[in-house]
C-alpha cells in the first residue's frame, strides 16, 4: 500500500471516530434525560394508581349514600301519598258535607263581636 491510501484510510477513520465521539457526547445527556423521564413516569404512574384507588373508595361511598337517599325518597313518596289520601278524605267527607256550616263561621264571629259591643264588653 502506498502512503496516500494509508493517509486516506487514516483520515476516513479519523472522521468516523470524531463523528462517533460527537454522537456519544450528544447521546449521554439525552440518555440521562430519558432516565430521569422514566423515573418521573414511574412516580406519576404510582400517583395515578393511588388516585384511582381513592376515586374507587369515593365512588363506593357515594353509591352507599345514594342507596340511603333512594330509601329516604321512597319513604317520603309513601308519606306524601298517605297524606294526600288523608287530605282527599277530609276534603270529600268533612269540608264538602259541612260547607254550609263553615260558611256561618265568619257570620258567627261578626255576630259575637257585635253582641260584645252592644253589651259593652270591649271598654
Amino acid at each position: 500500500m502506498d502512503s496516500i491510501s494509508v493517509i486516506l484510510i487514516f483520515i476516513v477513520a479519523l472522521i468516523f471516530s470524531v463523528g462517533f465521539l460527537l454522537i456519544v457526547i450528544s447521546l449521554v445527556p439525552t440518555l440521562n434525560q430519558l432516565k430521569s423521564l422514566l423515573k418521573d413516569v414511574e412516580k406519576t404512574s404510582y400517583e395515578a394508581r393511588e388516585l384511582v384507588k381513592n376515586l374507587q373508595e369515593i365512588s363506593e361511598t357515594v353509591d352507599t349514600d345514594l342507596k340511603k337517599v333512594d330509601s329516604i325518597v321512597d319513604s317520603t313518596k309513601e308519606t306524601v301519598d298517605s297524606i294526600s289520601h288523608s287530605m282527599k278524605f277530609v276534603k270529600k267527607n268533612i269540608f264538602k258535607s259541612s260547607a254550609g256550616l263553615l260558611a256561618f263561621i265568619p257570620a258567627m264571629k261578626f255576630g259575637w263581636k257585635f253582641i260584645k259591643k252592644i253589651k259593652g264588653g270591649d271598654k
